[in-house]
């Protein structure tokens, strides 16, 4: 008899809809309060607050889950919404990810409490390589749409980093980019990230989704 569960919990084509309707109308609101578009790209403007929603959400529908082998994926996932909100700056001198909190006059607390959380990504980082690295390998090969959607996502985030703040990086090369130029990688950037964290969202509802029909058929 299949799990309840799986009929409580909407289907991940019904969340992949709504998801990308609530962009959708957030962006349209955004551009229609907003004086330029320029605020709806900005730093903790729309854009970036609803990919901080997305992963915040991904990560807690992950803790929900009933295997608890998977801490290590709520770790990675919400702190990369936490650092959308800039929550990694928000209560040190400088960013826990920053060579200066540690390397400055910085006080005590704040270094060892960035070194604790340094240590809680590093460790939840080498149990995914070492856990889920070689089955997400296998999946590729195997075709299976959420190992490739979080290929398509490693290109995506890839690609953002490399747009970020892309006219400072070329600057000590001699390349002085027009200023339409870094506004369009700026805004490149934030639209690639939206995309990712939807789409991470959509992977963490197919694999609540399989697991239940899983457990439905145990």
């Amino acid at each position: 008899m299949p799990d309840t569960a799986i009929h409580r919990f909407p289907p991940p084509t019904l969340v992949f809809a709504i998801t990308c309707l609530t962009s959708l109308l957030v962006l349209l609101t955004g551009l229609v309060l907003s004086h330029t578009p320029k605020e709806v790209f900005a730093e903790s403007g729309p854009i970036e607050r609803l990919s901080a929603l997305y992963l915040i959400l991904s990560a807690v529908l992950l803790a929900l889950m009933s295997e608890r082998g998977r801490w290590h994926q709520v770790v990675l996932v919400a702190a990369a919404g936490l650092r959308e909100l800039d929550w990694d700056k928000a209560f040190t001198d400088s960013g826990v990810l920053s060579l200066r909190l540690y390397s400055g006059d910085a006080p005590l607390i704040q270094k060892a409490a960035g070194l604790v959380v340094l240590s809680l990504l590093i460790a939840a980082g080498i149990r995914l390589l070492r856990r889920d690295l070689g089955p997400w390998l296998r999946n590729l090969r195997a075709g299976r749409p959420a190992a490739w959607l979080i290929a398509l996502i490693l290109v995506m985030h890839a690609v953002a980093k490399s747009l970020d703040g892309l006219g400072r990086k070329l600057a000590p090369w001699g390349i002085d980019l027009a200023e339409w130029t870094n506004r369009l990688a700026g805004r490149s950037e934030e639209a690639l990230e939206l995309i990712a964290a939807i789409l991470i969202l959509q992977i963490v509802v197919l694999i609540r989704h399989n697991d239940g029909r899983h457990n439905g058929r145990a």
